[in-house]
């Protein structure tokens, strides 16, 4: 009996991981090609029942993490490794499953510090429930921002000039939309002006990244 349900788990997973193949680049495309429909789209299907949520898409929290670890399948396709230089940055980015963990929650900070500004400007009490609508959302915004950024760092981090300007460029771009997505999504929760909206913005991925940025520096450093 315990190996009968051992099967249907392994069928059950397999279906799943067969749906990402198809799904996560329908997903990726929908949202770089259409952001704010996609944010809609969040709020469409979170008024479904649990079981019918995202039927035709990955949901936003792990597409995300789709994200990172298609990402990291470049950075292996290249033959790179991230090596850490402490006792504690080698205990998390020693092992696959440490390192995606990591960079799954590096990359939800955005969404996080997004979601908590949001709330906060419009004076919404902070619950799991009001929490879960924006945050779904940014987590689909970031997606693309995530595959884009943590591939043009494998190109800065190959020798050769030309490499690294690839590396940057990219990262430059995807930098570029994605400030622009947030902003476009602020201008459209938050219904204030543009100046205040790009502030906003300016704000919400300074701070995120500065955050990052801390922890990196803690990680890599103590």
């Amino acid at each position: 009996m315990d190996f009968l349900k051992l099967l249907r788990s392994l069928e059950e997973f397999l279906y799943e991981l067969c749906t990402w193949f198809l799904f996560f680049p329908r997903t990726l495309y929908r949202v770089i090609v259409h952001p704010r429909r996609m944010a809609q789209y969040v709020n469409t299907e979170l008024t479904q029942k649990l079981e019918r949520q995202f039927d035709d898409a990955i949901s936003p929290p792990m597409f995300l993490m789709l994200a990172v670890l298609v990402a990291h399948g470049v950075e292996l396709l290249m033959h790179q490794t991230v090596v850490g230089t402490s006792d504690l940055s080698r205990s998390v980015l020693g092992n696959e499953e440490s390192l995606l963990l990591f960079r799954s929650i590096t990359f939800a900070i955005w969404p996080l510090v997004a979601t908590v500004h949001l709330l906060r400007r419009k004076r919404v009490p902070m619950t799991r429930e009001s929490l879960r609508r924006p945050f779904f959302m940014q987590c689909y915004l970031t997606a693309p921002f995530a595959v884009a950024l943590s591939t043009s760092m494998v190109f800065v981090r190959l020798p050769g000039q030309l490499s690294t300007t690839i590396g940057l460029a990219s990262s430059a771009v995807a930098a570029a939309w994605f400030i622009a997505v947030q902003a476009g999504w602020l201008k459209v929760a938050l219904q204030r002006s543009w100046l205040n909206t790009v502030l906003s913005t300016l704000w919400v991925f300074a701070l995120g990244t500065a955050i990052n940025v801390m922890v990196g520096f803690v990680l890599l450093g103590s």
